[in-house]
């Protein structure tokens, strides 16, 4: 896989965060974003995914049992119906490799391998990657709230070394959002972990995010403040309320 490019801001060293959207290719990426502020996390992963190429689909794995998601995810296509999120949804499917590539005459073998690996996703990411995919072949998916799925659910699925590896493939991107952080496993898994913070009483925009991991990033990490990563990382400034 193309790693995401680092590029570093202005002259101070320091201040240096993945810029994943620019690149030779077609790649994906995977980041966590956690934090108790629901507009700031909310606001800051629909920032990231809408660095990629295209637009992003996304399913709130809290419906049903929590007030409806903020506004910024409205600039995405949301799953059709907004259903609750099941079992079924996240499972991954089980088939025969062997006997599914005899089916296919494709044209190179990265093809057959993308496809392979997508249909090998979950259901719902699957669904969710074909409401999004850009002209350059990559899907973002967002799949919030991960934190009201069922724990062995979600470790079955983020806590699965295979699942990254079929997203790689398949050129999906995965953000996912949570109150709290990520479990050991998941951390290790992703390629980037954000956390945001938000003083009690004050303004979202006061808070800080800290990346807490970046892969490929040599700098040390560090805290900005929401205002100052907007800039860093290039993001949409309407996501921010007026000033």
């Amino acid at each position: 896989m193309v790693r995401g490019v680092q590029r570093c801001f202005g002259k101070d060293p320091a201040p240096m965060v993945s810029n994943a959207a620019r690149s030779d290719g077609p790649e994906s990426v995977s980041a966590f974003v956690y934090g108790d502020d629901v507009t700031a996390v909310s606001a800051f992963v629909v920032g990231l995914a809408e660095r990629r190429p295209g637009t992003f689909a996304w399913a709130d794995c809290a419906l049903g049992t929590a007030e409806p998601s903020p506004g910024p995810f409205r600039r995405g296509r949301a799953r059709a119906g907004e259903e609750p999120i099941v079992e079924g949804d996240l499972v991954l499917p089980s088939w025969d490799q062997v006997a599914f590539e005899r089916l296919l005459i494709p044209e190179n073998r990265l093809d057959t391998l993308r496809l392979m690996s997508y249909l090998a996703l979950p259901r719902l990411v699957q669904e969710l990657a074909s409401l999004s995919t850009s002209p350059t072949g990559e899907s973002i998916v967002l799949l919030v709230n991960v934190d009201s799925l069922d724990r062995n659910l979600r470790e079955s699925v983020l806590g699965n070394p295979r699942v990254y590896r079929r997203l790689e493939e398949a050129l999906v991107s995965l953000f996912v959002t949570s109150r709290q952080p990520p479990t050991r496993k998941e951390s290790s898994l992703f390629q980037q972990v954000y956390r945001v913070w938000v003083p009690e009483g004050d303004s979202w925009t006061k808070g800080t995010i800290s990346p807490e991991k970046d892969h490929g990033s040599r700098e040390k990490p560090r805290s900005y403040q929401i205002k100052e990563i907007w800039d860093v990382l290039g993001l949409d400034p309407t996501l921010l309320p007026p000033s």
